[in-house]
């Protein structure tokens, strides 16, 4: 397994009238060691049962390189307008 591999710890919450929400607890990566030791910590302290807490790895294979804007794409104060006060 790669050794550089980040983790995210997500945190679902099961709602009974509406859609389930997800967030990224406390908004860190984790290496792997990390993430299933907290995962386990918040597994055994957790006693709400429609929060649950689960791995998601991180991967940024998506974005190889960052977006270089060109000039036609450079928005003129012209075009932009006021905005009202």
């Amino acid at each position: 397994m790669d050794k550089n591999k980040n983790f995210f710890i997500i945190e679902r919450i099961k709602y009974e009238y509406s859609s389930d929400t997800y967030s990224i607890h406390d908004n860190t990566m984790y290496d792997l060691t990390t993430a299933v030791r907290k995962l386990l910590a918040l597994d055994t302290l957790n006693e709400n049962k429609k929060t649950s807490y689960h791995l998601q790895e991180v991967s940024f294979s998506v974005v190889q390189e960052p977006l270089i804007l060109t000039k036609d794409m450079e928005v003129k104060n012209s075009e932009q307008g006021e905005l009202p006060l």
